[in-house]
């Protein structure tokens, strides 16, 4: 079985195939059934802490009973669960929705700086500040911050590239050397073709820099050194409906604004050739007259 369960599915498939399991599988499987919405929040370390396996027992678990791994597992079943509540609709007018999600945005400053450790961030500012060059990857809705984390590095003199294609990113990660660094974003931090590309870094011997929502995830035990930035309250199943990466976004102009104070000289240099290049980019609205 390889094609995943429909809609509304998930819970019928492995109940379905609890018998066909080993013992210490279908010890897993009944942890997913009996506690559906804290299987969703939970990493696979959680479950086979529940389960009373290894962590291996649990991604063999879930490809026995056809998804992809847990990752596909955690997802789909949040998808079940949140067909089940049918939705959370605020009503009332926009401004409303607006006026909410500011509200959680400023709720949440003291929460993005929270698991920001004093080490952490040394060690990833000396990462990156020492780079020959750095390879920022961000696939699905992280690619945008990926993009915007390669521009606002090469402005403060740390040259880096965000190639938007998956495979591209995998190739060039696979020919980093030691000298270089690999910057991946990444909410959940368990999005498949992000950790191929943390692999092939890892492979090259390249050290690598994970910004993330979660300390616990398949691309933190990758990383060389993670920084973990989220909103209040978030939840996996938050982030994979809501998809709110201002915690990251933050966390990179952060990051690059640590940098620029680390190397001042390499910031100030690259910053005077930037604006010699935008001021000819600029134009004052006029446009010459034709006789």
């Amino acid at each position: 079985m390889s094609s995943a369960p429909g809609p509304g599915g998930v819970v019928a498939r492995i109940q379905s195939l609890l018998p066909t399991l080993q013992p210490s599988e279908r010890r897993v499987a009944e942890v997913f059934l009996a506690r559906p919405e804290w299987t969703i929040e939970a990493s696979s370390q959680d479950v086979g802490t529940a389960a009373d396996v290894s962590r291996a027992t649990v991604v063999r678990a879930c490809q026995r009973l056809g998804f992809t791994g847990y990752p596909q597992l955690r997802v789909l079943l949040a998808r079940d669960l949140g067909m089940d509540r049918g939705g959370d609709p605020t009503g009332g007018p926009p401004i409303g929705a607006f006026r909410e999600f500011y509200r959680t945005v400023a709720e949440s400053l003291d929460v993005m700086t929270a698991l920001l450790d004093e080490e952490s961030v040394d060690r990833a500012v000396q990462v990156l500040v020492g780079a020959r060059q750095i390879l920022v990857a961000g696939n699905g809705l992280s690619a945008p911050v990926a993009a915007e984390a390669a521009m606002r590095l090469t402005a403060v003199g740390r040259p880096a590239d965000a190639p938007p294609d998956h495979l591209t990113q995998q190739i060039r990660a696979r020919l980093l050397g030691a000298d270089d660094a690999c910057l991946i974003v990444s909410g959940t931090g368990s999005t498949g073709t992000s950790l191929r590309v943390a692999e092939a870094a890892r492979a090259a011997g390249a050290p690598i820099v994970a910004l993330t929502s979660f300390a616990r995830s398949p691309l933190a035990e990758l990383a060389t050194v993670t920084l973990v930035s989220g909103m209040r309250q978030t939840s996996f199943t938050d982030e994979i409906t809501k998809s709110v990466r201002v915690p990251q976004t933050l966390l990179v102009n952060a990051l690059v604004q640590a940098l620029a104070a680390r190397a001042p000289d390499d910031a100030a240099d690259t910053q005077t050739r930037l604006l010699e290049i935008i001021g000819d980019a600029l134009v004052d609205g006029t446009r010459p007259r034709r006789d």
